[in-house]
């Protein structure tokens, strides 16, 4: 009886120093603004006043400030997700973990965002037609949950990506100025190369580079597809783990084209580089900054000098490793994220009359989410 009352004396006192301790340690501890790990911004210490106590939102604020200013945080999620696993657990904020510890994202297709999206791109592109004689074409790429199903979890609920990009092709059809294309097909017959990271939701340039070329209707053999293309990392760690946290997956191998290189590119109207790659982004956490120098809100890269057309690029981060590619067809490729960058088109198109196309380039994730407005 004595050790038993022992024991429920020290499990008790031990729980009532971890809670009464943790939020002490935290205040007296220097708060990180980002958790690299898990590519997170981090609750910062609340506003103390009367008015945020009588409405609740200090104490809520502080429990997640509390939560991710957390001591060790990262690790003893680590470990939390470690024995989830153990005991049966393969969904970790919608990462399946599936066979080889494959890591993929749940796709849920959302009708209102992609509608919304499919609306702003058809007026965008027929103002452009209309106002510039500009024809435009939509490119959505499904991410890897659309080829590995075999692979994943039994339970595991993911809708058909096939599906949403017929439906996005047939919204936008019957029109002269804008065309649908979607490497669905190429990288399916090509799955069995390394055309998706594991960790992260980006495609390699491998598979840019296969989708680049079936979008231009050029041959290719798999010498081909090899030459140049070398490893230039092999410890990156992407999105997917960043919300799994299991530490026996492994890290994933970066490679790109040597050979697409040399190209000027300027960013953000302040920045000169004459490479496309950034080498100095492969010691960094996010490691597929390499390509395109980060996140850029606007860039012009300076292609074939050759050439005299040029071309505008509506686009997210899976664009970044396939635009070196189009060099080879374009003077200069203008770049755009609408997301961080609100272009005034009709100013722009008319200071630069040598854009005659218009390209929209997206993964399928955040074509369904409202990423046009």
């Amino acid at each position: 009886m004595k050790n038993k009352n022992l024991l429920k004396f020290i499990t008790i006192s031990f729980f009532l120093i971890f809670i009464f301790s943790v939020p002490i340690i935290t205040l007296f501890t220097e708060d990180k603004k980002i958790s690299e790990i898990e590519n997170k911004i981090l609750t910062q210490l609340p506003r103390i006043s009367f008015e945020n106590i009588c409405n609740k939102k200090f104490m809520k604020n502080f429990d997640e400030y509390t939560s991710d200013q957390f001591p060790l945080r990262a690790n003893f999620i680590k470990l939390k997700n470690t024995y989830n696993y153990i005991i049966g657990q393969r969904e970790f904020r919608d990462i399946y973990v599936g066979k080889n510890n494959k890591l993929m994202e749940k796709y849920k297709f959302n009708k209102e965002s992609v509608d919304k999206n499919i609306s702003n791109i058809l007026n965008t592109a027929s103002y452009m037609y209309e106002s510039f004689n500009i024809k435009s074409k939509l490119m959505v790429v499904p991410t890897s949950i659309a080829f590995y199903k075999n692979d994943l979890p039994n339970f595991c609920i993911s809708d058909n990506q096939k599906y949403s990009l017929n439906y996005i092709n047939n919204s936008i059809s019957n029109n002269n100025y804008l065309n649908f294309y979607t490497p669905y097909d190429i990288l399916s017959k090509n799955k069995d190369k390394y055309i998706y990271y594991n960790t992260d939701h980006h495609w390699t340039q491998l598979g840019a580079y296969l989708s680049y070329l079936d979008m231009f209707d050029y041959k290719y053999d798999n010498k081909i597809l090899f030459n140049n293309y070398n490893k230039v990392s092999d410890d990156f760690y992407g999105t997917y783990y960043s919300k799994a946290l299991l530490p026996m997956i492994k890290g994933d191998s970066i490679y790109s084209y040597s050979n697409f290189n040399n190209f000027k590119i300027e960013i953000d109207f302040d920045k000169t580089y004459d490479t496309l790659y950034d080498n100095d982004k492969l010691n960094s956490k996010n490691k597929y900054q390499y390509f395109l120098h980060g996140d850029p809100s606007f860039a012009i890269i300076y292609g074939d000098k050759n050439k005299s057309n040029e071309v505008i690029v509506f686009k997210d981060s899976y664009a970044h490793n396939l635009l070196p590619f189009l060099t080879n067809n374009y003077s200069k490729i203008h770049v755009v994220d609408p997301r961080y960058y609100n272009i005034d088109l009709e100013d722009y198109l008319n200071k630069n009359p040598n854009i005659t196309e218009a390209l929209f380039i997206n993964n399928i994730q955040s074509f369904n989410s409202t990423f046009y407005k």
